[in-house]
Parts: structure tokens; C-alpha cells; sequence
């Protein structure tokens, strides 16, 4: 078992929905601002940057966050609406050091052939980053990045209906080769008295496949909680479906979706997972405390 935090608050800073009656700013990509407590330390990670860094920096300030602070920036992959804001984030946060935990695949190329050839992976070089306070930290396996928190690494697939959207990569050839995203990684918070909490990105590597993983990792019978994006907007009713029956199986308690969870999932989600399920936007906030 791992050394669990006292306390978690995260808070989404950017998602493609904005909420009701919201002064806060959505686009298309994700963010989330997790400040963990353990007696007298807080550490505060910035888990994904969305697509552009000005939403996230204008939202933190609405919600009296200082990004300045942060000691951590965790990618899930390399997408851009993942990655997109990371030079200017780390920009805001000035002279402090930063440690950008990711996948040692970040910089890979990344292309969707539909509905045309387009690379949608990392939009910036690593030299870009050579100008700021930033230290890379590789994450192909599960790493500890704090007491009773840490990221995944790779995350085996072990379901048969969770295939990997389509996207290529090149390979060593130089040739146009299928990729399964390797790099998807997700984060893993152990808290005192609650149980884990596994924040996504994406979920490409399969929501049902992290939730295993993680009760692997964390030796739990259950996850506690899921807060993120599910990406099953371009999925078979079949395929929500299965997602949601193993889900069960799994006893979530809670599950807080958006990003590329699509409404036909809300939908379905909404249904059958009643007090259970709800949709975040930039705002949300869950907290343990």
C-alpha cells in the first residue's frame, strides 16, 4: 500500500465546456489544477495544459490560482490539446523549477489521416523548452512523483473493446506505421481515509484498463473516483456500453467526465450511473477535505 495524502483539490482549468453562467473561458483541450496536502506540505500539480495557454492562465487567475507555484506539470500525452500550452505556461512560472513529467514518446509526430493528414501531436520541439526552468522526467513505467502520488507509465491493454483511436506515426523506415499511443498515461492519487483517485486525459489507453491498472498499482480493491476525459466521443453505443457494464463491475463511486467523453456517453453514463455521474467543465472543482 502506498503512503497516502491527507487531502486533494482539483480543480479543471481547462475543458471544452466552459458551464452555465460562467465567467471562465473553455476551448477544446484539458487542464487540471491538484493541490495534494500532507501535514504541513502541499504540492501543486498542473496535470495537462490544454490546447492554448491563455485560457488556463486567464481562468487560474479568475479562480485566484497562482501558476507561479506550481511544482509539477504532468502531460498525458502528446496531443496538442494536451501540450498546446506548455512553453507559456512554464513562461508565467518564471524562475522556478518546474519538473514536466510525461512519456519519453512526447515528441514523437502523431498524425489522424481523416478527414485529412494532419500531425496532432506535440505543437513545439523540446528546444523549445531549453529557454526555461524545466527539468523532463521520463515516465514509461509507474513513477512516485509524491508520497502517495504518482503516474501510471504505460498502461497494459487487457481488454478486448478498448482499441486505440486511429493514428500513425513513422517508424525507424521512415514509413507511415499505426500508432496505439503508448504514451497515454494517467495520474494516481492514494487519499487518507477516501481510497485512490485516477485523473485522465484522454483515456486512449482504455478507461476500464487504467482502473485496473491502477487498483494494480495502488493494491485497492476499487477505484474511488475518476475525473476526466473518457474519449469515447466517436464510440459504438455497443462499446459505451461495455465500458460502462465493467466500470460497474469495478465499483467507481465516482466518476466526473468531459473533454472527449461525448454526449452520447454523457447520455448513457447519465443514466445508468444516477448520483454517480456528472459532467465537469472549467471550474469544477472536487475536493476530499
Amino acid at each position: 500500500m502506498v503512503e497516502a495524502v491527507d487531502s486533494v483539490k482539483i480543480i479543471i482549468l481547462a475543458d471544452d465546456y466552459a458551464g452555465y453562467e460562467s465567467n471562465l473561458i473553455g476551448q477544446h483541450g484539458f487542464s487540471a489544477f491538484i493541490e495534494v496536502s500532507r501535514g504541513d506540505i502541499k504540492k501543486r500539480i498542473l496535470f495537462d495544459t490544454g490546447q492554448y495557454a491563455a485560457p488556463v492562465l486567464f481562468n487560474s487567475k479568475k479562480l485566484g490560482l497562482d501558476l507561479t507555484k506550481i511544482d509539477y506539470i504532468v502531460l498525458s500525452h502528446r496531443h496538442y490539446d494536451h501540450t498546446g500550452g506548455l512553453p507559456r505556461v512554464l513562461k508565467h512560472a518564471g524562475r522556478r523549477r518546474v519538473y514536466v513529467v510525461a512519456h519519453p514518446l512526447l515528441f514523437k509526430p502523431n498524425f489522424v489521416m481523416k478527414p485529412y493528414l494532419r500531425n496532432v501531436g506535440v505543437p513545439f520541439g523540446r528546444d523549445d523548452l531549453e529557454k526555461y526552468n524545466v527539468e523532463l522526467v521520463w515516465a514509461k513505467k509507474p513513477m512516485e512523483i509524491i508520497e502517495g502520488v504518482f503516474v501510471t507509465g504505460e498502461v497494459p491493454r487487457v481488454t478486448d473493446f478498448e482499441k486505440p483511436i486511429e493514428t500513425y506515426t513513422f517508424n525507424e523506415e521512415g514509413e507511415l506505421v499505426f500508432d496505439d499511443l503508448r504514451d497515454d498515461i494517467s495520474l494516481v492519487i492514494d487519499v487518507k481515509d477516501y481510497g485512490p483517485i485516477v485523473v485522465t486525459g484522454c483515456s486512449h489507453a482504455g478507461i476500464v484498463n487504467i482502473v485496473k491498472y491502477a487498483k494494480k498499482l495502488t493494491k485497492y480493491n476499487r477505484v474511488k473516483a475518476i475525473i476526466g476525459g473518457l474519449h469515447l466521443i466517436d464510440s459504438s453505443e455497443d462499446k459505451i456500453r461495455k465500458t460502462i457494464s465493467c466500470l460497474e463491475e469495478e465499483n467507481v463511486e465516482t466518476i466526473r467526465a468531459g473533454h472527449c467523453t461525448g454526449f452520447k456517453a454523457h447520455h448513457l453514463f447519465s443514466q445508468i450511473f444516477r448520483g454517480i455521474y456528472s459532467i465537469i467543465y472549467t471550474g469544477f472543482t472536487f475536493s476530499t477535505q
